[in-house]
This record gives structure tokens, sequence and C-alpha cells, in this order.
């Protein structure tokens, strides 16, 4: 008997939080998708624990930014105690604003936020997740893949023809392995046990790295009553040894009442600085951990795998619908691999002085930050999270095709102050911009430039807002009112007076309004319409989480 052949758009293989999300944005932009999982049910495991301002205002593209604020925990800052157990470094999170809308830094249990991506999918009848599927083999023409999609309920096989195929399957991922592509870097000695805590209360508000040389240890209050505790394993240790309950009690006991904790899991981990070869064959794309593994000191493995998910979901629903060529999804390790470049590297000098088993040099480290902190410029560099790398495209889907120079705003992060909207409730900006691409005008440009953004707008099926100042009154339809004065700023700073933003709220480009037409045809070089047919707004009391 001849297999039976499914058709879908997009076959995405792997259920955590990266193929959960990549879903839910092709549901957004009406692209039909099938979403596979191995697992025949959710593993409910906890495992990441925090994301940050950035990987927010992707959930919040998703329309997922309400249900994902309920079930997360804000600390007030990050601590650093060293070698003799006194504080040496802390990043203050509290107030810590880098322009997304978002606080800096979250703290989260895993099972919950894939919970409300898993809920979100069900805005959208063109997306379909099965459990207990797998791939076993798949191949490529011209037009799409073919899969062979193992049900591991009645085990039988079937095949599912998509045009793109997306691997979201993990740091193991069969789907890379299947296509030869090689994960280069290193894998360190050292390794991590992760200890997670259900308590009968909510815990502390604590978020401390203990870079004790003897035996490195993080402690973080998560979602509801649940707590993290990870720590270094001894050379001269077992993990099987460190896994059993009584040595299990050791770890947490410094930090809550073991009789009073329920151990949700603990398990071991090694620390990985691993960046597939290429992160594209052909019709298959790699997302999230089966593109690149990282330390986990700066906490960016999850939020890494969640801008892959937004750079490429828009891309492929621009060239599936039409409106776009496949050069465009060039773009994609393009722009996102120098990015998890930076943060794989960041990640591990971080974690040579933070991790440091040398007492000696644990000490010199304490000094020197201790010393540091009475210095204001270095203090803020400290404090205010600078050393993070920050969300930036030097080549790519921009005006140009590349930044011109540093200073250029092509290919930044565009900023999200709050604006006041038509009826006069204050927002977050991007509730007001649509999924899609963007244009954003100053109050002061010419009328007939005005007009051009208008046109330029209504050809990509995209939201064009005129900014108006708090003294003009509330907003009209196609006004935004830049009620923090944000927006003025980065016009009269950039000296332009129209700025194009994509569906991922990077911008493509900003011009003075005698130089829109270039804009214009640079654009229409790449997109030939809007990205296709957008989902209504998610219910927000359909998608409340069910943390305690």
């Amino acid at each position: 008997m001849t297999p039976r052949v499914e058709e879908t758009d997009v076959l995405i293989v792997g259920c955590g939080p990266v193929g959960a999300l990549t879903a839910n944005f092709l549901g957004l932009y009406g692209v039909r998708t099938l979403l596979i999982e191995r697992q025949l049910a959710p593993h409910g495991l906890p495992r990441a624990i925090t994301c940050d301002d950035e990987a927010l205002r992707i959930y919040q593209a998703a329309g997922l930014a309400e249900p994902m604020d309920a079930l997360m925990y804000t600390v007030p800052e990050v601590q650093m105690t060293g070698a003799n157990g006194e504080l040496f470094a802390r990043v203050v999170i509290q107030g810590l604003d880098f322009g997304n809308g978002f606080p800096a830094l979250r703290f989260f249990s895993q099972p919950y936020v894939e919970d409300v991506l898993r809920q979100g999918l069900s805005r959208f009848p063109h997306v379909e997740l099965r459990f207990g599927q797998s791939l076993e083999a798949y191949s490529q023409d011209a037009h799409g893949i073919s899969a062979t999609v193992l049900d591991a309920s009645n085990g039988s096989e079937r095949t599912v023809r998509a045009r793109y195929l997306l691997a979201c399957d993990g740091g193991r991922s069969t789907l890379r392995r299947l296509a030869g592509i090689e994960m280069v870097g290193s894998t360190y000695d050292e390794q991590m046990l992760a200890i997670s805590l259900l308590l009968p209360e909510p815990p502390p508000p604590i978020c401390r790295m203990v870079c004790d040389p003897h035996r490195h240890i993080f402690v973080a209050r998560c979602s509801g009553n649940e707590m993290r505790v990870d720590a270094t394993i001894r050379h001269d240790e077992k993990a099987e040894d460190l896994l059993r309950p009584e040595r299990l009690r050791e770890f947490i006991a410094p930090f809550v009442d073991p009789d009073r904790a329920t151990i949700l899991r603990a398990a071991a981990y090694v620390f990985n600085r691993r960046m597939a070869s290429r992160w594209r064959d052909g019709r298959l794309f790699l997302l999230g951990d089966a593109a690149h593994l990282m330390p986990p000191v700066l906490g960016q493995g999850l939020c890494s795998g969640l801008r892959d998910a937004h750079n490429l979901s828009w891309k492929l629903a621009s060239v599936l619908h039409g409106h776009a060529d496949e050069p465009l999804l060039d773009t994609y390790e393009q722009e996102r691999r120098p990015h998890v470049e930076a943060m794989l590297d960041t990640s591990v000098q971080m974690g040579r002085v933070v991790l440091t088993g040398s007492r000696p040099m644990a000490m010199l480290r304490d000094n020197v930050f201790r010393a540091l902190d009475r210095i204001p410029r270095a203090q803020r560099f400290i404090r205010n999270f600078e050393f993070k790398p920050r969300p930036l495209i030097s080549r790519g889907f921009m005006l140009g095709g590349s930044r011109a120079h540093r200073q250029a705003p092509e290919g930044t992060y565009f900023p999200q102050p709050r604006v006041g909207a038509p009826g006069g409730e204050v927002v977050r900006l991007d509730e007001l911009l649509g999924p899609g691409f963007a244009v954003l005008v100053h109050p002061d440009t010419r009328e007939t430039a005005r007009r051009g953004a208008q046109v330029l707008a209504d050809s990509l099926g995209a939201r064009c807002l005129c900014i108006i100042p708090p003294r003009s009154g509330q907003a009209q339809p196609g006004e935004v009112v830049d009620t923090e004065g944000k927006l003025d700023a980065w016009f009269r700073e950039h000296k332009v007076d129209i700025a194009v933003l994509r569906p991922d709220r990077y911008l493509f480009g900003a011009v003075r309004g005698s130089h829109l037409a270039w804009l214009s045809t640079a654009l229409r070089g790449w997109i030939h319409g809007p990205p296709g047919a957008l989902a209504p707004p998610p219910s927000a009391s359909a998608l409340k989480s069910s943390v305690g």
C-alpha cells in the first residue's frame, strides 16, 4: 500500500519553546504549519529559567505578553559573592531600561512557558501540533521536502510534504545529523548540577551567584513557589553520587529548609560553546539549540533561540505568500550568526571570570571588581549589564545591505516606549504597529513626504503612524502621542523624518523625507507586498497561565 501523503507549508520538528514560538508566529502570518514532537506528552521538566527584555518583546509580538507576564518574576538585583563570601559585584535589575518596554531580566519555570505557547497555537486552525511523532528521514527537491514521519502510538509511517523544514529539535538534533551538518566548538570539562524546587510559599526574592572557587552556586527564585539551585560538580566528584537525596538536601540547605522543599528535578549538565557549521541546507533551517549551544552564565541560550524564531518566521511567511523571493531567507543566518557568536564569546569570558577554580585568581577578581565599583563609568558598565551584546544586525535585510557606520540607525532594534493611542490609552508602541511592517513619520515631516510614507505603507500592508507631541492632545486614527518624548529624541538624534520597521522591529531604514523614494526603491527590491494574512488578536482570557 502506498503511504498517504500529507501536505503543509512548514513542518517544524520539536515542540520546545523555540519550535512552539515559531509555530505561533507562522500561525499569526497565516502559514499552514505542522509541528511534531517525539515525546508522547509535554515533558513538564523545569529547564531554562531566565529571559531578558528582548525575549519578552518577542513574546509580545506573538500576542502572548499578558499570559507570559502572569507567570514570571522579576528580581531586584543579581548579587555576586566571592571567595570569602562577601559581595563583590551586583547587577541592578530593578529600574534597568534597555528601551524595549519590559524588565531587563525575568525568571520563570519552563513548563509554564511551554504551556502558554501551546495554548497560543489554539488560535490558529491552520496550525496543528502532534505529540508522539518523530521524523525518521527526509529528502528535498526544488519545490519542497518529503519527510517520513513515524507515529509512536501505532508504529505507522506517513509522508509529509512541506515547502520548508525547521529543525527545532535541540542540541542532539536528529535533523542536523541527517543533514550532515557539523557542530563546531567545545564542550568543557565543567559539569553543573541543576536542582529545581517547589516550596509551600513564594521563595525569598533572591538571585545570587556564589563565586567560590571551591564550589560555584547559582540560586534564584522562579515562577510561583519554585526555586532553582545550580552548583558545580568538582573533578573529584561523580554526578550520580551528588544526585542522591541526602546530597541534594545539602546543596539546598543554605537557602531553604530541605524539609519544606519538594525536589521537582535534579540533573547534571555540561557547558557547551558550539555552533552549527551552517544553519541552512536548502529548504532545511536550524533554530535554537539545533543551531547553537552556549554556556548558561548569561542565561542567553533560550533567548537566542527565540530571536531565531522571530527573525526567520516573518521571512518564511513573506516568501510563502509570494511577497518576497528566496534570497530573503539567506539573511536569516547572515543576521543571526554574528549576534549568537558575540553572546557565545561573552558567556565564555564571563564564565572564566566568575567560575574560576583558582583561589588566588578569585581573590584578585573580587578586589578588582570592588575597585571598579568606585569608578562611576565602570560601575555603570557592570551594574547596568552593559557587557551584554546589543541586539544589532550588521549585514542583511536593511537599507544598503549593511550598516554604513557605527552610528547608523539601520539594523538597530527600534525602541519601544509607552505612547498614547487613539482613545487616550497609554500602551507599548508595538501594540499599535501590528505584526507586519510599520512606517513611522516625525511630526516635522513635509506633507508630500507624509503622503509618500502612507503610499509605501499601503503597498506593504503596513501601518503608518504619524508621531505627535503631547501638547497636540489625544491621538487620532493614524497618529501616536509621544508621551515620553523618546520617539522625537530618536528621530532628532538620527536627523531623519521617516522610519521603516521590519516585522521583528529591527530598523530597515530611516531617511529624510526628500530621500523616501530611494528607501522605497530599495525596499521594493526585497518585498513585493505584505507578508501575509494576519490572524486576529489573541484572546488574553483564553491564554491565562495556570501558575498558582
